[in-house]
Order: C-alpha cells, then structure tokens, then sequence
C-alpha cells in the first residue's frame, strides 16, 4: 500500500490500510505498557476509523483530521474539484476500483465506522476544504459515541493542519492529551 510520500504504488483510501493501523497497534500493545493514541489525517483517519470498527482495537483516544464520510462522497468532492460531472462516472470510478481492489467501495463509510468509536476523539476540521465537506464532518461527530471534541479551522483547507495552525492546533491536541 502507498499513497502520498508513501512507498507502494496502490492505494484503497483507508479500506485496506486499516489492517495496518490493526497490525501497528498490535505492535505496540505487545510491546509497551503505554497509552496508545492514533492520529491520522484524511484517509489515514479513514483507516483508523475502519481499524476500530473492523478490528475492534481499543486505542486510548484518536486525533483525526478530515476524514470523508463515504467513499462516494469523496470520489464525488474530487469530480466537483475538477468542475467535472459527478454521474455517471463518479460512481462506475467507486464501483470498479473496488472491484479492482477486492472490496465493495460503496460501503467504504466512514460515517457508519464511527459508531463504532467509543474512546475519546478528537475530530479536527477545515473549513475550507474542498474534498470533505462540513456535512460529512458533522455526521461522524454525531456518529462517535465516546467523549468527542470538535475543533475547526476557519481559513484551513486539505492541508497539513499542523503546519498551518501550529498554535491553535498544539493547543488543541495538548488539551486534548492532558
């Protein structure tokens, strides 16, 4: 698997790298007596969503920025990206890459993976993101059944939160971690 910097030449968008935050956070379970806390962005944040509704591990609480709410959803936000029609392509792309890939992509949901998600969340959005829409962002908050934190960024797009909000986003998390 690969995607960005990543090494590997596929990418499933969080459905089969969720087996590696799994096989990660077995790891270090077996290996450490700390606190494990996940953090992911976009489809990292997918994967640790689907790692925990899937796998059922428990991690102390999770950091995730931006995940989509169904792969549709996402495929669809990156046709509009391109002022290109949604249908019918959007979804033949969705159908057939995961036909490719070997999993039914229309029920790729992060939406429904976290109600699932029982430990702490801190779910960090952009508001100006163009490839995930606040919508989806607010249907997994109300999805998430621990205790949950939403933080917003009013001028942040798809980006690398961190860089962008060094400030606000080292505040968020330390309150978050504390």
């Amino acid at each position: 698997m690969g995607s960005g910097g990543s090494q590997g030449y596929q990418t499933t968008i969080g459905f089969h790298e969720s087996e590696q935050v799994k096989l990660s956070y077995d790891y270090i379970k077996k290996n450490s007596d700390k606190d494990i806390y996940l953090f992911g962005t976009s489809m990292g944040s997918v994967a640790i969503l689907k790692a925990i509704d899937v796998y059922k591990i428990n991690p102390e609480g999770i950091i995730i920025e931006c995940p989509f709410g169904t792969m549709y959803q996402t495929v669809c936000s990156r046709f509009k990206t391109m002022n290109a029609p949604t249908f019918p392509m959007a979804g033949l792309l969705v159908f057939w890459g995961g036909i490719q890939n070997g999993f039914w992509a229309f029920g790729h949901n992060p939406s429904e993976y976290a109600k699932s998600t029982i430990c702490p969340t801190l779910l960090m959005y952009g508001e100006q993101d163009e490839k995930v829409s606040r919508q989806e962002i607010d249907e997994i908050f109300k999805n998430l059944k621990g205790k949950k934190q939403l933080k917003l960024y009013p001028e942040t797009v798809h980006e690398n939160y961190l860089i962008k909000n060094k400030a606000q986003w080292t505040t968020d998390v330390g309150s978050f971690l504390d």
